[in-house]
């Protein structure tokens, strides 16, 4: 990494090693994942969409993370959702679309992403219903499978992504009304897995209003590296946890997305 670190070993950037562990231990839960998707339990009391292995993610993480030098804080969706300041901070999804998992449908994934000074260094996004892997780190690109990716230079397949939770329903046909041009498709699979596909250049742009942002540090920052965009509704790249509503693409259609979005929202 290009950061200047100090001399105290606490302070010292992770090894390649050290991300090793946490890519290995996400192929290795999503083998567990593949087995289990359509035959496992909705367990959520407080909310839907829970299951065992989305506690089993988060803990494993948290474990990997004990074994690292220095102070490293987990931010996550299901046991670990009070962000904190830190100088390492972590922030996963242990399965982002969790409802395609439990139904047994494509497309969920393990998502992480590890900040330093509130900058992102890594992210790893692993769908195992297709066993594809995209990761990024600051300055070296994005990768799927180890290959290095890049958005499209079209701009007309746009995903709008509203979560079924939001609850600004007039925004929503506001942005509908804008992309009327274009082909957009509406699934319901991982928003996470859905920036990478931005990323890669199967959908060309991507509009989303989320229930939460987990899957936005990692899925933003590999579509970033990939020679993307990808900001909140200031356009600004450096999202916040509060953060609901973002915009996608190659640089050309997010600079067509971006308009529809603040035309929606305008008060």
């Amino acid at each position: 990494m290009s950061e200047t670190w100090d001399k105290d070993s606490s302070k010292e950037p992770l090894s390649e090693v050290d991300y090793e562990k946490i890519r290995y231990f996400m192929r290795e839960s999503g083998k567990r994942l593949l087995a289990r998707t359509g035959n496992i339990a909705d367990i959520g009391v407080m909310k839907a969409n829970l299951t065992e292995e989305d506690l089993a993610i988060e803990r494993g993480f948290k474990d990997i993370l004990a074994t690292f030098k220095g102070d490293h804080t987990l931010y996550a969706e299901e046991e670990h959702d009070e962000f904190k300041s830190a100088e390492n901070v972590w922030i996963a999804d242990p399965i982002s679309g969790t409802e395609n998992f439990i139904r047994g449908t494509p497309h969920y994934a393990i998502v992480i992403a590890h900040m330093v000074k509130e900058q992102p260094v890594f992210a790893a996004v692993y769908d195992p219903s297709v066993d594809e892997c995209y990761t990024a780190y600051t300055g070296k690109g994005a990768f799927l499978n180890g290959i290095q990716i890049a958005p499209s230079s079209e701009t007309s397949r746009v995903i709008f992504r509203p979560s079924s939770k939001w609850g600004d329903k007039d925004a929503q046909t506001k942005i509908q009304a804008g992309l009327e041009s274009y082909a957009v498709e509406s699934n319901r699979y991982s928003m996470a897995v859905n920036y990478c596909w931005v990323a890669c250049g199967r959908f060309d742009g991507m509009i989303s209003l989320t229930k939460d942002s987990f899957p936005e540090f990692a899925g933003g920052f590999i579509l970033r590296e990939a020679g993307g965009r990808f900001t909140n509704l200031e356009g600004k790249s450096d999202i916040a946890p509060s953060d609901r509503i973002f915009i996608s693409g190659n640089t050309t259609m997010y600079d067509k997305l971006l308009p529809i979005v603040r035309d929606a929202f305008k008060s």
